[in-house]
């Protein structure tokens, strides 16, 4: 279940952010069951439909796609791998290098901080405009697709925002024709 179907507004640029995904995100991890395309794919759609119905600007979007695509990207097992953040980020700044972008740094340290405890991603975004607000939408997106380990891996009480609460039963609801047992 690779792909997410949006609301009509979304759906435009989810897909276009896909195919920037598939074409241009290389992993280093080429055997994962768990982090994969697909599954930068879905925190993509997630992302996208908290930042909607916070209503965040086109810019915020922006930064928290490109958080998305890139964040597993570096990784070295399934496991904690504390420090796969970074690299990706490292991964994404190069990117943004070698084809004449500018780095959003927003962007970057979501990613660079993404597997650390909140308390030190939001002091690391503080300074930056919508950074801990950012941060905190990213965290959950990514916390949403959880349940592609399991139908108990997803404690609603660890989502941050009401967006993504909302979305709690609709992320739950995509994988429970894959487990084993019906909940």
């Amino acid at each position: 279940m690779p792909y997410l179907t949006l609301p009509a507004p979304l759906q435009e640029t989810y897909e276009q952010w896909c195919v920037f995904l598939d074409k241009e995100v290389s992993f280093a991890l080429q055997d994962s069951d768990a982090h994969t395309k697909d599954h930068c794919a879905r925190v993509l759609g997630f992302a996208l439909m908290i930042a909607q119905q916070m209503g965040l600007s086109a810019q915020d979007c922006n930064a928290l796609a490109l958080a998305s695509v890139f964040h597993d990207a570096r990784r070295h097992d399934d496991m904690f791998d504390v420090g796969h953040g970074l690299r990706g980020a490292d991964y994404y700044r190069e990117y943004c290098q070698e084809h004449d972008w500018e780095c959003d740094l927003r962007a970057y340290f979501i990613m660079a901080f993404h597997d650390h405890d909140d308390v030190l991603g939001q002091a690391a975004l503080q300074a930056l405009p919508q950074g801990p607000l950012l941060y905190q939408i990213f965290k959950d997106a990514d916390a949403l697709d959880r349940f592609r380990l399991g139908p108990f891996d997803l404690d609603r009480g660890y989502l941050r925002t009401e967006a993504a609460r909302g979305l709690y039963e609709y992320a739950r609801s995509l994988w429970a024709d894959y487990w084993p047992i019906k909940f």
